[in-house]
């Protein structure tokens, strides 16, 4: 009897998984025959290494770190998929940033001495070594090109001014600062994961006027200010975003957004991006909006993001080893591919992007009504189970440079 019912058991499983496997088969179809052409052209880069930090020079060179012991920076220029030229770096370079006048910096190390590493403009490797304290830096470069630098182990902020190679002055922040973002009116905010606040610096200021309060257990990452002065901050475990209006001492709304949000970029034209780490998407907010208008596959783990020059946005895919292409403006397409620098180059871990670069880097794509309402019930069940499969994976530390390394 008992050996009757297991039969049937896994006869009727395995018909129900045939049935969800042909409705699957039957909804992707008719996704496919409705996707845009956009969509089938998006252009996903395979990217060298580790890559971790990104940055944009203003001629639309665009700059990736290779976060090895022997790594090193690609640059692409405008329209290239392929890097033209490797900077050489530091040990494990990270974050990176750039200034007006194209000045690259770098977050490296010297065994277990931290550094920042400048290049000059066009230059093909680090010239000048500025030591810094141990841990990790982030960098941001002001509108006026002083170069920020966040120091989580010692609560601080530094400011190092345009052509000099020292700090000028340091800044005391809250606990375990890690990203920060600057004003055009020189205004600098940085979030405090630990204690989840943000400490708001006036312009030339030694210390901070006052500290925004985010949230206890929001545990606040990325933090960007867009044109108008609005400030956006991501908050990891409370999946949104605070926003914090220009002056203010509170949080004047929040905005759902996806799994785990890391980082938070505001392009020139105030659209706010938002690379959300587990579920692997990119949301985009219009300019002043209060939710966001549409959500983008990415690549697996997305985590920085920068503005070119000709207003596109390009995602750093960590577990993926890619880089993702937007395009700018509110509707945040995926970008077509660009002319010249040959073809993508593949993933270094064999393209394993989770399937999450399939069709054009996007599965934000029209369903026809009549496949929607059949397979509402399939997409949910098989949504389910892909995060249940997906969050074991990051938890248990598959990959060094995981969702859950905040960095």
């Amino acid at each position: 009897m008992g050996s009757t019912s297991s039969r049937q058991l896994s006869s009727s499983l395995l018909a129900v998984r045939k049935a969800l496997l042909t409705g699957a088969a039957l909804l992707l179809a008719s996704a496919v025959v409705a996707a845009p052409a956009s969509a089938a052209d998006a252009k996903v880069i395979g990217a060298v290494g580790q890559p971790l930090g990104i940055a944009s020079g203003p001629d639309g060179t665009l700059y990736v770190s290779d976060y090895r012991w022997d790594g090193s920076v690609s640059a692409y220029r405008p329209g290239e998929t392929v890097p033209s030229r490797t900077i050489q770096t530091g040990h494990f370079p990270t974050s990176l940033a750039v200034t007006p006048d194209g000045t690259l910096y770098v977050s490296q190390a010297d065994g277990a001495q931290s550094e920042i590493g400048v290049v000059a403009p066009g230059a093909a490797e680090v010239s000048l070594v500025m030591k810094v304290s141990g841990g990790k830096h982030w960098l941001t470069v002001g509108p006026e090109g002083s170069l920020y630098v966040v120091n989580p182990d010692e609560n601080s902020v530094s400011v190092v001014k345009p052509g000099d190679a020292w700090v000028n002055r340091t800044i005391q922040a809250g606990p375990y600062p890690v990203k920060v973002a600057v004003a055009k009116d020189g205004t600098a905010y940085a979030t405090n994961q630990l204690a989840g606040t943000v400490t708001v610096i006036p312009p030339g200021a030694p210390w901070p006027s006052h500290t925004v309060d985010v949230g206890a257990k929001a545990a606040p990452h990325g933090v960007a200010a867009a044109p108008d002065g609005t400030v956006y901050v991501a908050n990891i475990l409370t999946n949104d975003v605070a926003v914090l209006e220009p002056g203010g001492t509170t949080v004047a709304r929040r905005i759902p957004v996806g799994e785990a949000p890391q980082e938070v970029l505001a392009a020139d034209d105030g659209t706010v991006y938002v690379s959300n780490s587990l579920d692997d998407t990119v949301s985009v907010i219009p300019a002043g909006a209060a939710a966001a208008a549409r959500t983008i596959a990415t690549g697996d783990d997305p985590g920085r993001m920068v503005e070119r020059s000709d207003g596109s946005v390009v995602v750093v895919n960590r577990h993926a080893k890619s880089l993702t292409v937007l395009d700018g403006g509110p509707a945040g397409a995926v970008a077509a591919p660009a002319t010249g620098g040959g073809e993508p180059a593949a993933a270094a871990d064999g393209g394993g992007s989770d399937g999450a670069v399939i069709a054009g880097g996007s599965f934000d794509v029209p369903v026809p009504a009549v496949a929607v309402s059949a397979g509402a019930l399939l997409l949910a069940t098989a949504a389910f189970l892909v995060v249940v499969l997906r969050r074991r994976r990051k938890t248990t530390g598959a990959d060094g440079a995981g969702a859950w390394t905040f960095e």
